[in-house]
């Protein structure tokens, strides 16, 4: 039955599969010689003129203009900030990373957090032209509050040599259809946001959820994925009770894998719970909801 679901195509067509090799060190300098070492220098060799990076509802348009103003303030914010890679995803055409973010914030007199993401990159065969992202803020900032700082997951011990694996359509349409039956919201206690190192759940409850699929992607029967959740915001969340039945929607990135019967289970999500509480509570009173990121 779920093989029969009719997915939308989310193919880049640009002429051909590259080099994977390519890819991973594409990828491999994205992370460390840019991101991790905060060097801006690195940008034009990395990304296309009109990169567009894509986080919950916000569209951010030019490598140059404001994706480097927002990549600023983090790293102002952050100046130590750390990037750890945990998982790497790939099938040749598109690319997925499971990393976690992690420094002592100058605004928080130097309280330290961590706070996972997960991303999906396009490529042009040279250098990147898209990243869709979640970051788990809601955890960063329990962190910068007063708690003690999540635990950083270990590092993938070798992600630039991770086999290449060629898309499983069976994979995908199984975990197309797992998504639209709301599977990410019936997942195992462990698997979202920072229950994976082991904090406590605080999970977005939705009354008539719908789903929307953003994007997806397989390697093999691992499929990254990209979704926008719709609903009646029903709890789960700390000091919203009074938006109880407003409209909402929640976007989530994560990792699912599929077995051979069809059957699904998600390995990992990033939700934006907190672009949630400022979409819901935006008109409660002024919130700086400026995007401030790394990629």
């Amino acid at each position: 039955m779920v093989g029969a679901v009719q997915i939308p195509s989310f193919a880049h067509d640009d002429g051909g599969v590259g080099s994977v090799d390519a890819f991973q060190n594409l990828m491999r300098r994205y992370s460390f010689a840019y991101t991790a070492a905060h060097d801006f220098s690195q940008l034009a060799d990395l990304m296309v003129d009109d990169y567009v990076l894509l986080m919950g509802e916000h569209e951010i348009r030019g490598r140059d203009g404001e994706y480097r103003a927002a990549t600023t303030e983090q790293y102002t914010q952050f100046p130590g900030l750390g990037f750890t890679v945990h998982d790497v995803i790939t099938n040749g055409d598109r690319f997925s990373l499971v990393f976690t973010e992690h420094g002592a914030s100058r605004r928080r007199r130097g309280r330290a957090a961590a706070w996972r993401g997960i991303s999906l990159y396009r490529w042009d065969r040279t250098r990147l032209i898209e990243c869709r992202v979640e970051q788990d803020y809601w955890a960063r900032r329990r962190q910068l509050a007063g708690d003690e700082p999540d635990e950083v997951a270990p590092p993938h011990l070798d992600p630039w040599t991770t086999h290449t694996v060629p898309e499983d359509r069976n994979a995908v349409a199984s975990v197309y259809g797992w998504l639209r039956e709301l599977g990410v919201l019936s997942s195992p206690v462990g698997t979202v946001d920072s229950e994976a190192v082991g904090a406590e759940p605080d999970r977005v409850q939705i009354d008539e959820p719908n789903v929307e699929v953003l994007d997806i992607f397989s390697a093999g029967r691992r499929v990254p994925f990209a979704i926008r959740i719709s609903g009646l915001f029903a709890g789960g969340l700390s000091d919203l009770d009074k938006h109880l039945g407003d409209p909402m929607s929640l976007y989530v990135t994560g990792v699912a894998a599929a077995d051979a019967h069809g059957g699904v289970r998600l390995v990992t999500a990033v939700t934006d719970r907190l672009g949630l509480v400022h979409r819901l509570t935006a008109d409660d009173e002024p919130v700086d909801n400026r995007v401030t990121t790394s990629p």
